[in-house]
């Protein structure tokens, strides 16, 4: 058996996560700012890739390589990355990592720490001066018309739900974390993530509010949001049959999906259709949970619940083509998971939804709706522009009114 590597506890720094991670330079760097460590909310960074996996089975099997003491938090050992939307898995295994734990006062670390110079840090909002205006990659008409295949499809019983995504691009010269800390700004709920160094030097950014699973033993976990409005339309969401229908649908697919790797009598809805409230937005939020069946592997959960359907659509299946048929490009990162694959196969696994890809001066957003029959385009493409609107802002761009970019085909509705 392999030595456990030498990993050192240590007061919590006056300098933060981001700190360490603009102190660790252009290679590879993962920041994971809301898993879970001993029921405590932790963030994780990441640096100097030691193995790479394509898939969850070689994320499971590659942290699983990472000898650490018993005292030690696993996340330390952890393969972190993203699953793309084609399924397609970007994890890789740290040579060294530091994991922040604020509540108890520590920070763990393995490997070697750089030295971490805390600099005065921009303003957290652009001023409005400032920013730049984003544009839509799918125009308005274009979108209309796609909705309306997609209603077609539900119409003749290919799909029941569909989510339709729409891409934005901004000009953006700012660093990647100037972005990440006005996007993560006030400690807001849910995984803010920074992925840098990513193919052709992308770096990914976001504040995902949903996970896709999480795994801890044998117990599975899923937390749905589907159905959105601005938090001043909190009571105009809870009224209405469209978003409940949307939201009730996205659960009985979780449900089955947990019901195909679990002990079936232990899939339960522990909550159904709450009210939860996010940075500017609110959803209709519910939980679900199970014990994965002792013949079930971790990688075999992620395949069964992957992509989630409340952006991807139900069946799975059907969802997908109708979507990658529809869309104007593919989606790439969007819509996948972004996370950890802890040692042992414990998983924390976040949507990559409420994020941007920043590459090459452009800050790529996109943000998707959820079509059931007798959705209205208009309002289906308000709601798209609603979720990335906070994303856009901390790349310092901005949306143009919507009439402005909703001329010329069925731009009425609510």
């Amino acid at each position: 058996m392999a030595k456990p590597e030498p990993v050192r506890r240590l007061p919590l720094p006056a300098w933060g996560a981001a700190d360490l991670a603009a102190a660790l330079g252009p290679g590879p760097v993962a920041l994971l700012d809301g898993l879970t460590w001993s029921g405590r909310r932790v963030t994780l960074v990441a640096w100097a890739p030691a193995a790479h996996a394509e898939s969850i089975a070689e994320a499971c099997r590659a942290a699983g390589r990472i000898p650490l003491p018993p005292e030690a938090p696993p996340l330390l050992g952890a393969a972190v990355g993203r699953l793309d939307w084609d399924g397609r898995g970007r994890f890789w295994t740290p040579g060294a990592a530091a994991l922040f734990d604020p509540e108890a006062g520590d920070l763990w670390v393995r490997g070697d720490l750089p030295a971490v110079i805390v600099r005065g840090r921009p303003p957290t909002a652009p001023g409005a001066d400032d920013l730049t205006a984003a544009t839509p990659l799918w125009p308005y008409p274009a979108y209309a018309a796609a909705v309306r295949q997609a209603l077609a499809a539900m119409e003749s019983g290919q799909v029941t739900k569909v989510i339709l995504s729409v891409p934005w691009a901004a000009p953006c010269s700012l660093p990647p974390l100037t972005v990440y800390r006005r996007l993560t700004a006030g400690n807001p709920p849910g995984l803010g993530f920074l992925l840098h160094g990513g193919p052709g030097g992308e770096t990914l950014i976001g504040l995902s509010p949903e996970p896709l699973v999480f795994l801890e033993g044998r117990q599975a976990r899923m937390h749905l949001l589907a159905g959105t409005r601005p938090t001043d339309r909190a009571a105009e969401l809870t009224g209405s049959a469209k978003d409940r229908e949307e939201h009730a649908v996205a659960v009985e697919q979780a449900r089955r999906d947990l019901a195909a790797v679990c002990v079936p009598e232990t899939v339960a809805v522990e909550a159904f259709m709450g009210l939860e409230r996010h940075p500017g937005l609110v959803h209709l939020a519910s939980r679900l949970s199970g014990t994965l069946r002792p013949d079930a592997t971790p990688a075999q959960l992620v395949a069964a619940c992957f992509p989630a359907g409340t952006v991807g659509g139900i069946p799975r299946e059907e969802a997908r083509a109708l979507i990658d048929r529809l869309e104007p490009f593919p989606r790439g990162w969007y819509a996948g998971a972004v996370g950890a694959v802890l040692p042992g196969g414990d998983l924390q696994l976040w949507l990559t939804i409420r994020s941007l890809a920043l590459a090459r001066g452009t800050a790529l957003v996109r943000a998707g709706a959820g079509l059931v029959p007798g959705s209205d385009p208009a309002a289906e493409w308000r709601e798209c522009m609603s979720k990335a609107q906070r994303a856009l802002a901390a790349a310092g761009a901005a949306l143009p009114p919507p009439e402005e970019v909703m001329a010329g085909d069925d731009a009425g509705g609510a």
